[in-house]
C-alpha cells in the first residue's frame, strides 16, 4: 500500500497539531462509539508515550509522562459496564479488578477511596494505593485513579510515580484538578480522524486506525462540503485513502478493496482509489487486475489533491510483489513519472 500524508490532509484531520511548535497542542480523546471526551494538552514537560485501543476496540487509552517530574499519566474512556450510572460505579468496576490481579508478592499500603471536589465544582471518585515493594525490590510507587461517569461512559485518569514522598503530592493534585471530561460531548468526524492519524502515524496500530478512520468517514460531511479548506472533496478523499491503507496494512484486503470500490462509485475521478485497488490486486497476486487499475489511476493523475503527487509503483511494497512478472513490471516501469 502507498503511504503518504499531504500537508493539507494533516492540517485537515489534526487541526490542533498544525499550530506553531511553541503553542500548546490540544487533543480530545474520544471513543469510536458514544459520547464523551477527555480534553488535554501536550505541552511543557508532558510527552505522549503510548496510545492503545483495548477491549475489542472500545477503550482508548492515552499515556503521557512528565519528563521533569517523572509522573506518568493515563487518560482512558470506556463504556460503563455496570448498572450504576455514577463515578463511583465506574471506579468500583476498575479498581477491584486491578487490586485483585496484582501479583501476590506485591505489597500494597495506604489504600484509600475518596470523593474529590475539583476547582470548577466537578467531583471525581478517587482511589489510591502505594505499591511499597514487588518481592525484594522497593518501589514506593504511588497510584491515584480518578473517575467520572454516567450511565453510558466512564472516564478515568491514572497517575503513577515511583519513589513517592508526601512532598510530591501536589503533582497529583495539579493533574487531578486539570482533568477535563465532558460526558455530553458528541465527537465529530475531525475528532475521530485526529485519533486515527495518531494510531496510524505514531503508534502504527493499523487495526485501531481503521476503526477511527471508518468512524471519521461515516460521520464526514456530505461530499459537496468540507470541514476544512477550500476543496470540498479533499477531506473525504484523504479519509478514504487512510482507511484503505489501514485495512490493507493490517491484512484486511477485502475491506480495503470495498472502501475504494465504494469511493469510486461516488467520486470516480480521484486516481488514488484505483491505485489502492492495484495494490490490493498485487497483494493477491493478480497482475492482470493490478495493471488495469494502474492504467485507470494514471489516466486520472491530473486529479490528485493540491500538493499531492502520484505514488511511484516501482517503490511500492505491494506492487513490488509482482516484480517477477516480467511483462507486468515492464508496464509498471513505463508509467509516467511525476
Amino acid at each position: 500500500m502507498s503511504r503518504f500524508l499531504t500537508l493539507l490532509a494533516l492540517a485537515a484531520t489534526v487541526p490542533a497539531f498544525a499550530q506553531s511548535p511553541a503553542s500548546p497542542k490540544s487533543l480530545k480523546l474520544v471513543m469510536p462509539q458514544g459520547n464523551g471526551a477527555v480534553t488535554f494538552q501536550i505541552a511543557g514537560d508532558w510527552r505522549p508515550v503510548r496510545i492503545d485501543l483495548l477491549d475489542n476496540g472500545t477503550r482508548p487509552a492515552m499515556q503521557l509522562t512528565n519528563e521533569k517530574s517523572k509522573l506518568d499519566l493515563s487518560y482512558i474512556l470506556f463504556p460503563n459496564p455496570t448498572q450504576n450510572p455514577t463515578a463511583e460505579g465506574c471506579r468500583n468496576a476498575v479498581i477491584n479488578s486491578i487490586v485483585d490481579n496484582l501479583n501476590h508478592d506485591i505489597k500494597i499500603q495506604n489504600k484509600q477511596q475518596t470523593t474529590r471536589k475539583l476547582k470548577d465544582g466537578r467531583s471525581l471518585a478517587v482511589s489510591s494505593y502505594l505499591i511499597a515493594s514487588a518481592g525484594a525490590i522497593p518501589l514506593e510507587q504511588q497510584n491515584v485513579f480518578g473517575f467520572a461517569g454516567d450511565a453510558q461512559t466512564c472516564a478515568e485518569i491514572h497517575l503513577s510515580l515511583v519513589k513517592y514522598t508526601p512532598a510530591r503530592q501536589p503533582l497529583f493534585d495539579e493533574a487531578l484538578d486539570a482533568f477535563t471530561y465532558d460526558p455530553a460531548y458528541a465527537p465529530t468526524s475531525l475528532d475521530y480522524a485526529a485519533i486515527g492519524a495518531i494510531f496510524y502515524s505514531a503508534a502504527q496500530n493499523y487495526t485501531a486506525s481503521a476503526i477511527y478512520y471508518q468512524r471519521a468517514l461515516d460521520t464526514a460531511p456530505a461530499l459537496a462540503s468540507s470541514p476544512v479548506g477550500d476543496d470540498p472533496l479533499a477531506y473525504t478523499r484523504y479519509l478514504t485513502d487512510q482507511l484503505s491503507m489501514s485495512y490493507g496494512i493490517s491484512g484486511d484486503i477485502k475491506k480495503s478493496r470495498a472502501v475504494n470500490e465504494a469511493a469510486i462509485a461516488r467520486d470516480p475521478l480521484y486516481p488514488i482509489y484505483y491505485y489502492n485497488l492495484a495494490c490490493a490486486d498485487a497483494e493477491e497476486g493478480n497482475a492482470t487486475a493490478a495493471r488495469a487499475h494502474l492504467e485507470q489511476a494514471f489516466a486520472r493523475r491530473a486529479n490528485t489533491l493540491k500538493g499531492e503527487t502520484m505514488p511511484d509503483p516501482t517503490k511500492d511494497d505491494s506492487i513490488l510483489k509482482l516484480k517477477s512478472d516480467t511483462a507486468f513490471w515492464t508496464f509498471v516501469e513505463s508509467l509516467p513519472k511525476n
